[in-house]
């Protein structure tokens, strides 16, 4: 009777080890998807990657990222803190965060993205540092804005 659990467990393990090699299949689909400029084929295969293996960081990676270049914003973002929340060392998450937030003219949000894949990956600082100069500039220009009086009408 104590071979039955064992033989179940070593079916799921079978099992989750197929899903994930299903899953990594698709990521690849999707990443040549996304190379040939098919980004909305790219952003059904890579949804189908996570569906399959939901713990999989790298298939919400590649998903936020598809979602990014279709300009959808709050979805990538989405997909990107799911990323970190499975894996929080990822600085390429970070960064992706940082830039969805930034076309979401969140800049408080996409500063404090950007330093943190920084911080994570002190390698990233050189590449950062237009896109931190830029963050900054918007910023201060939002932040000049809202301080001028609005015209009466």
């Amino acid at each position: 009777m104590r071979t039955i659990p064992i033989v179940l467990f070593a079916l799921l393990l079978t099992a989750s080890a197929a899903l994930a090699a299903d899953a990594d299949a698709l990521i690849r689909d999707g990443e040549a998807k996304l190379q040939a400029g098919e980004l909305d084929a790219a952003v059904t295969v890579l949804r189908e990657a996570v569906a399959l293996d939901q713990g999989s960081a790298l298939a919400r990676l590649r998903l936020g990222g598809a979602l990014l270049m279709t300009q959808n914003y709050s979805s990538a973002i989405e997909q990107f803190r799911e990323t970190v929340r499975l894996d929080p060392s990822s600085a390429n998450a970070f960064v992706g965060m940082s830039v969805a937030y930034l076309h979401s003219a969140r800049y408080d949000l996409a500063r404090a993205s950007l330093d943190e894949a920084i911080r994570i990956d002190p390698d990233k600082r050189k590449e950062a540092e237009p896109l931190l100069a830029y963050i900054d500039r918007a910023s201060a220009r939002t932040d000049a804005s809202a301080g001028e009086p609005h015209p009466k009408h």
